[in-house]
Order: structure tokens, then sequence, then C-alpha cells
């Protein structure tokens, strides 16, 4: 059986504010996760002109899923990103560790907490 991850997204803006859910198989430990499934939405968000962009974007592809069907899945893994784009705060957490990064994240911050969270 494939290990099972659930990433909750928080992404707050001055227009906007939510959380959005994503489920997944094949990662099973957080830097699998990060490096994997995470370190793209961040770089997506950070990327994106507006919020809104990166949103239906994730909308349109549907990778997300509903808060229930997320409560309710036995997951491996559970981790989470935050994003505050009008402050450019950028974090990643697993249980209690928490991972902030610089402004917008770039792909070698992102490699280094992935060996972070390897160690």
């Amino acid at each position: 059986m494939a290990e099972t991850y659930a990433l909750r997204v928080q992404v707050e803006s001055h227009e906007y504010g939510d959380e959005f859910y994503l489920i997944g198989e094949g990662y099973g430990t957080p830097a699998d996760v990060l490096d994997n499934v995470a370190a793209d939405h961040l770089l997506r968000i950070a990327n994106a002109r507006r919020i809104e962009e990166y949103l239906l974007d994730v909308l349109k592809h549907g990778e997300n899923t509903s808060e229930v069907e997320y409560e309710a899945t036995d997951s491996d893994i559970e981790c989470w990103i935050h994003v505050d784009v009008s402050y450019q705060r950028y974090a990643f957490g697993v249980g209690d560790r928490v991972f902030e990064f610089s402004g917008e994240p770039t792909k070698s911050e992102i490699a280094s907490t992935v060996t972070q969270l390897q160690s």
C-alpha cells in the first residue's frame, strides 16, 4: 500500500483568506511531501502575479479536496503550508516543527529545509 499524505494550504492576503486541502499517495515523510508536493505549491504561489491566479489554477486542475475528505483521510503524514501574501511570509509545518522562509522561498531554501527534515 502506498503511503498517504495530507497537506493543508492556508492562504491569506488583504483581499483573500481561506484554506484548501490536498491528499495524495507516494510520499510518507515530511521531507518527501515538501520536496515533491509542497515545494511546487510554494513556488507557484511565490511566482504568481496575483494570488487569485494560483488559486484558480489549483481549482482548474482539481488538485484540492473537501475539508470533510481531508479530515476523514487516514494519512501517514499530515503537514501544512501557510502563506501570508501581503506580508510575504511563507511557512511549512509538520507536527510541532515550523520552517519559515524569509520572503519568497527559493528552490535552494526549500532544498535546505528538505535536508533539515531528513535529519
